[in-house]
């Protein structure tokens, strides 16, 4: 019998995070496929960290991380993920380029693969029907950092089948993950939508001159038991995904969720966040900004 195969298609955070999680709990190949070496080696460096930290912590024994390292393959080449059983699209938050992701994975995986996306709120049903298996696609929405978040929100698109929903669930608890699913394909699902609201609600806070950013941040780790306050997760997220995400919601939903001009004006300004040394905080000199 051969060696179940699971396939992950991007190695940016996400990616990284998914790869690192299915490679840790499950004995199975997983390969990670990306445009350019440079992005894979840093993903791969970074599951390597990870793997050493679980060592660290004693989370796991030394041959017992080794392990999970030897079943992870990167690859720029998308043959490679081939015989994949389950694939994770972990790509950026691009309609059009999802969509160009699953049509060469419909011509590469077998029919009876499951090709999910872990999209943070474009609509499933579009992205499906760039295949000719719509009933096979699915959304699978993991949350940052995946290794420690629980919950994989599982997002029904309009073809997609109860036989898929059920395998995906069965997927993400070998995974160790808790899941919800998320009856109706709208903009955002559940979270997305929820969280939105909070941060455009804590962006007039900081526009309306009524605290500092790192005071909102305090109030709210504070207030509401949270491990990061709104900018500080902005941050980390990325202030360009978060604008795309925004923009999204915007278009569907109106004026609740437009844009802040200070958002459009930190990524104009190429102020990403961690990713770019720079955000609400400054991370170059590891020195608070805000």
């Amino acid at each position: 019998m051969s060696q179940e195969k699971v396939g992950i298609v991007g190695s940016g955070l996400m990616g990284t995070g998914i790869a690192f999680v299915v490679a840790s709990r499950m004995e199975a190949e997983t390969v990670v496929v990306d445009v350019a070496e440079e992005f894979l080696k840093k993903s791969r460096a970074a599951v390597e960290a990870l793997a050493a930290r679980a060592v660290e912590k004693g989370q796991a024994k030394q041959d017992e991380a080794g392990a999970w390292l030897k079943r992870l393959r990167f690859t720029t080449q998308y043959g490679d993920i081939q015989g994949a059983s389950f694939v994770i699209e972990a790509v950026p938050e691009n309609l059009a380029l999802k969509r160009r992701v699953f049509a060469e994975l419909d011509g590469l995986c077998g029919s009876e693969a499951i090709l999910a996306s872990n999209t943070t709120g474009l609509p499933v049903t579009e992205i499906a029907s760039a295949t000719r298996r719509p009933e096979r696609v699915i959304g699978a929405h993991f949350f940052n950092p995946a290794p420690v978040m629980k919950l994989v929100e599982i997002v029904r698109g309009y073809a997609t089948s109860e036989e898929t929903i059920q395998k995906t669930k069965e997927f993400c608890s070998r995974l160790g993950k808790e899941t919800i699913l998320v009856e109706k394909d709208y903009t955002g699902f559940v979270t997305t939508r929820i969280y939105n609201g909070y941060l455009a609600e804590a962006f007039h806070c900081l526009e309306e001159g009524i605290a500092s950013a790192g005071d909102i941040d305090k109030a709210c780790k504070l207030a509401y038991n949270h491990p990061m306050g709104p900018f500080e997760l902005m941050d980390l997220i990325g202030l360009d995904t978060v604008l795309a995400v925004m923009e999204s919601l915007h278009g569907a939903y109106g004026e609740r969720f437009r844009p802040s001009l200070l958002l459009r004006q930190m990524v104009a300004a190429g102020r990403l966040g961690r990713k770019s040394g720079s955000g609400f905080y400054d991370y170059q000199k590891k020195e608070r900004s805000a």
